[in-house]
């Protein structure tokens, strides 16, 4: 069996013959013959890598006072998910010091 590699890029639309090829690996069965079961220390250490990347990624509440004038905007631009983009907007403005200086 031979390994097939591709990258795929965010919008980018697979061909058919792409999509055959997934349809047709997605029926093969895994072999796992040529991996070797993890020791109990090498599981420990994977779960501790685990638990710091679901820390490191934990959200926090936030509750800002915005004009409602500006909700109404967002909601009407963005429309459903708007607040997930002002999120994305503000972790933007804080990684860019030019921007946030603007805002100071």
């Amino acid at each position: 069996m031979a390994i097939h590699e591709a990258i795929v890029y965010e919008g980018q639309k697979p061909t058919a013959a792409e999509l055959a090829d997934l349809e047709r690996a997605s029926k093969l069965p895994i072999n796992y013959d040529d991996i070797p079961p993890l020791t109990d220390e090498e599981l420990k250490k994977v779960a501790a890598i685990a638990r710091s990347q679901r820390a490191s990624m934990r959200k926090s509440n936030l509750t800002i006072r915005i004009p409602q004038q500006t909700i109404d905007k967002a909601k009407k631009m963005l429309g459903a998910g708007y607040t997930g983009v002002l999120r994305r907007l503000i972790v933007k403005a804080i990684d860019h010091p030019e921007l946030l200086k603007d805002c100071l």
